[in-house]
């Protein structure tokens, strides 16, 4: 029998440690987790200390914690994040595909009735291309699997190195907001159906935009991104149409990654994520010296 319970926070190195033996498999492997109990902990609670109020545990009979799904929401976008499920079973077992759905939607069915879950009908997975039982999930939900995307990192020596040559010159956006309609519209365009509004980007501490101009001081890109725990982020990257080609992507990508080591200390690397099927941006990153780490897709159930 198992029982399904909302997380505590006394519960996280438990879960953090299930979760990290999880990751390093192919098969189980879901996406935004990282792999060390470090970046673990830090996805978890790093951003947010009341991670627990938005995750749900399965234990056995015995009391064994089996089973991990968190969730996360943008009400301002009306979307839904579905972290998981994480489900302690060994691959390959013939009795695995059976024992991993059945908790699988105890917690699904538990997760839907958490009250910032209540009102969201745009729910989202993401998780490894091998990940075979979460593609079935999702098939059995009424999620639609989208376009896979690859992880781009950036590690080590080859980030240092990148870092210590002269970036290229970039700026934050003015205070005085005076940037903030062309960043706006750019975004838009660029990002139709994200995970953030660019009022949202602009409103938080947590993402850091940096913008290249042209001769004529009109926005000519830009990039987004944070730090966490062992890595910076390149979350967001958006050129005007005319201005593709000339560098500008790789320039503010630089320019973003030396102001985020700058201002948030060294980190061991650096990711971004690009759609398999956007072959500019996989160029640009991979002339910057990123190297294509994963492949990860998304599954996404509409209203």
């Amino acid at each position: 029998m198992t029982e399904i319970r909302p997380a505590t926070r006394g519960d996280l190195p438990a879960v953090v440690s299930l979760v990290a033996r999880l990751q390093a498999d192919p098969a189980h492997h879901i996406g935004f987790f990282g792999y060390t109990e470090e970046e673990i902990a830090d996805e978890l609670a790093g951003v947010d200390p009341e991670w627990q109020a938005g995750a749900l545990l399965a234990f056995r009979s015995s009391g064994a914690l089996c089973g991990v799904l968190s969730t996360d929401v943008n009400a301002e976008v009306g979307r839904g994040w579905l972290y998981g499920p994480h489900i302690d079973l060994p691959t390959g077992h013939p009795a695995t595909p059976q024992a991993w759905h059945s908790t699988a939607d105890k917690l699904y069915e538990a997760a839907l009735k958490l009250p910032h879950l209540r009102n969201i009908r745009d729910l989202n997975l993401y998780g490894h291309t091998e990940h075979r039982e979460l593609a079935e999930f999702a098939r059995r939900h009424g999620f639609e699997r989208e376009t896979a995307t690859w992880i781009f990192t950036l590690k080590g020596a080859d980030l240092r190195s990148m870092l210590t040559q002269e970036c290229e010159k970039v700026e934050r956006l003015p205070a005085d907001g005076s940037m903030n309609a062309q960043f706006a519209d750019l975004f838009g365009r660029c990002f139709p159906d994200t995970t953030n509004t660019a009022q949202q980007l602009l409103d938080n501490d947590k993402h850091m935009v940096v913008a290249l101009r042209q001769a004529d001081g009109k926005l000519a890109g830009f990039a987004a991104g944070y730090t966490q725990e062992s890595e910076h982020l390149v979350d967001y990257v958006a050129v005007e149409p005319d201005m593709r080609c000339v560098g500008v992507g790789r320039r503010v990508v630089q320019g973003l990654l030396c102001e985020l080591d700058a201002g948030n200390g060294a980190k061991s690397q650096a990711a971004a994520v690009v759609r398999v099927d956007n072959h500019s941006s996989a160029t640009m990153f991979r002339r910057l010296g990123f190297d294509a780490e994963l492949e990860l897709v998304a599954y996404r159930r509409k209203p």
